[in-house]
């Protein structure tokens, strides 16, 4: 990478936007941040921090100065004039954090995989280089259940028995960070997984013996669940989540080597997710 160029990293307060930061940070690469409320982020001193609205695509125009590769985040409604700010400015290559939904059979219809595909075209067709990364779900979705395990320990679900492979944010981090730092990932679309096909049930009993406690499972029925999950998420992402679940048990989702094949090193596993937030648990 030329050395008067930069990396912009939009999405920064994100978890895994916040890892991009430190991995580039740690590979000496000079680093720029943008946020719609920059004085959240807490960062080190080297890392210049812009105030930019996904929304806005002119607010950005300080921060794309001299920028050859960006890091974004595909949470925005209309991204084609984004695009084409990011072009307008020089910018060489877009490494967007995408989504397995993308890739899945009538993603175009579905709510999830709509959106992310968006981006996408919306990139494909800027002419700019790109590199889609597409995880599947988080283990940091389990976040949510963390107040029913202080609380009760126990966690409330609809479907216990949906199968997952979650993936920890740093390994999406760790590839997003090879592909902004070389080009041996541009035109590429890597899916991104864990190593271990997992149950909601199996997650909860993880999540138990890291702490120490037994943690039990709550049924719900579909209603009681969007009622709970109303409280803290749109009805949209209501309607999503229990969706995914529903359609997940008794499946057996594929298991990427992609992470390994890239970065030589294994994925890391969900306890391993736990075991780094187990004070989300505590």
């Amino acid at each position: 990478m030329e050395e008067a160029m930069s990396v912009l990293v939009v999405g920064a307060s994100g978890s895994v936007g916040s890892a991009v930061v430190t991995g580039l940070v740690e590979r000496g690469v000079e680093v720029r941040a943008s946020s719609r409320t920059p004085q959240k982020l807490s960062l080190s001193a080297e890392v210049r921090v812009f105030a930019a609205d996904l929304n806005e695509p002119e607010s950005f125009a300080s921060a794309l100065e001299t920028v050859d590769r960006v890091f974004l985040y595909a949470d925005l409604a209309e991204p084609e004039a984004l695009i084409a700010a990011f072009a307008s400015a020089g910018v060489r290559h877009v490494v967007l954090l995408s989504s397995s939904s993308a890739t899945s059979p009538g993603a175009s219809e579905d709510f999830n995989g709509s959106r992310f595909l968006r981006v996408e075209r919306a990139i494909e067709e800027s002419g700019l280089a790109y590199t889609f990364l597409r995880p599947g779900g988080f283990a940091s979705n389990a976040a949510r259940w963390s107040w029913g395990v202080k609380g009760e320990n126990a966690v409330p679900l609809p479907y216990p028995d949906a199968v997952q492979v979650p993936i920890h944010e740093q390994d999406i981090a760790d590839v997003a960070v090879i592909a902004l730092t070389s080009d041996t990932l541009i035109g590429r679309t890597p899916i991104l997984t864990g190593p271990d096909r997992l149950t909601l049930r199996d997650q909860v009993a993880i999540i138990g013996e890291v702490i120490g406690r037994t943690v039990a499972v709550i049924e719900q029925t579909e209603a009681e669940s969007a009622a709970m999950l109303s409280r803290y998420v749109p009805e949209v992402w209501v309607r999503q989540i229990i969706k995914d679940w529903r359609e997940a048990v008794g499946t057996t989702p594929v298991i990427s080597d992609e992470y390994t094949r890239i970065t030589g090193a294994p994925s890391r596993t969900f306890r391993t997710w736990v075991e780094d937030n187990a004070r989300l648990f505590r």
